[in-house]
């Protein structure tokens, strides 16, 4: 009875946790005219968390995501963490680009 009561106790206490929403994003190469400068673009999947909200707060936390995965682009260490806006966890996964349209 006690190991039934403790398994509850624990699924109960572990299923309540705050699970991030994903944010899937690829780096395009958006260079017309190929020079000594690489020039790439953002395309991700907006998440649903963002889709639901508000114009004005919606484009605010769009600018904050898009800020992280340059954050991580240039620096490699800053990759692979959780991030928290408006008490809202996310995580970007960065999908390779294959030349195909993403839709």
């Amino acid at each position: 009875m006690k190991k039934i009561i403790l398994l509850m106790l624990l699924g109960f206490i572990y299923g309540n946790q705050i699970k991030p929403e994903m944010i899937p994003y690829r780096l395009i190469p958006s260079d017309p005219h190929p020079d000594h400068l690489l020039e790439i673009e953002i395309e991700l999947i907006y998440p649903y968390a963002v889709e639901t909200m508000i114009e004005v707060h919606k484009q605010e936390t769009l600018d904050i995501i898009y800020e992280r995965i340059e954050f991580e682009t240039i620096n490699p260490d800053g990759r692979n963490h959780i991030f928290q806006i408006d008490n809202k966890l996310y995580y970007l996964i960065r999908i390779p680009y294959t030349g195909t349209i993403w839709k």
